[in-house]
Order: C-alpha cells, then structure tokens, then sequence
C-alpha cells in the first residue's frame, strides 16, 4: 500500500505541492518556502525529479540541521518548517512542510513569492502592500 507521499507523487505538482531534485537547489527551496507561506500550505519533497522520479538524496550528520537553518536565516519574518525523513524505493526523500503564515508578507533574501499552480512568482511591490494590508486588517491594526 502507498504511503501518503507516495500519494502525493504520484498526484505530481501542483497549488501545494513541489519537487526538488536536490539540496543543493537551496534558492529554488527558499522561493518556495516564500511562496507557500505568502498562499497556502505546501509540501516540497527533495530527492524527487519534475517528471516524480525519485532520484533520493544523500544525507549527512547535519544535512536536516542544515536546511532548517538555511530556511530560517533567509526568510523573513522566520519560517521554521517541518521536516521529515521517507525511504522510498531504497531512496531517502527530505519531506519539507510549510504553513501558511499568519504574518505576511514572508520574503526569500529580499523578495516575496506567491504560489501560482505549479510556479513560485515573484510578488511585484503593488501586490506586496496589497499583502500587508489585507494583514493589517485581520489583526485589527
């Protein structure tokens, strides 16, 4: 029986889910992480091509540390994801879950992403104070 991000694959990408080959593709992560948090929760599995492959990653001592730290130190306001470990077909895949946050607009380095189907977008600066208002508003400021 498939497991649920066996599911999730086998779904491919979409609003709320993205696929990363690699670790070492950590700015296309951080605009992910950005864009989830802006729109709506997301999963990004690592280790598991477009065409949902799964390709597997090597992990490290300090490979998890490393990533949640990445993620943390980039993004602002702070995002702490969930991350979590799957073996699938011998292969290890870095499950990374991201919440829609409640303080928004979350930026990657200096810039803000939306989740647009299956692309990160760059949020224009209009769409940005639009962002914040819409905050304001619910927080009653």
């Amino acid at each position: 029986m498939p497991t649920e991000v066996e599911n999730v694959i086998k779904k491919d990408e979409g609003q709320k889910v993205e696929f990363k080959e690699s670790l070492k593709l950590k700015k296309e992560i951080g605009e992910t992480v950005s864009a989830f948090s802006n729109t709506n929760d997301g999963i990004i599995l690592i280790g598991v091509t477009h065409s949902r492959g799964i390709k597997g990653v090597e992990i490290g001592k300090k490979t998890l540390e490393d990533l949640a730290n990445y993620i943390n130190m980039n993004s602002d306001p702070k995002i702490y994801p969930e991350i979590n470990l799957h073996q699938i077909e011998d292969k290890v895949i870095v499950e990374v879950k991201i919440k829609e946050s409640e303080e928004k607009p979350v930026f990657y380095n200096t810039h803000a992403f939306k989740r647009v189907g299956r692309t990160n977008q760059k949020m224009s600066s209009d769409e940005i104070r639009k962002l914040a208002r819409e905050e304001k508003k619910k927080i009653g400021v």
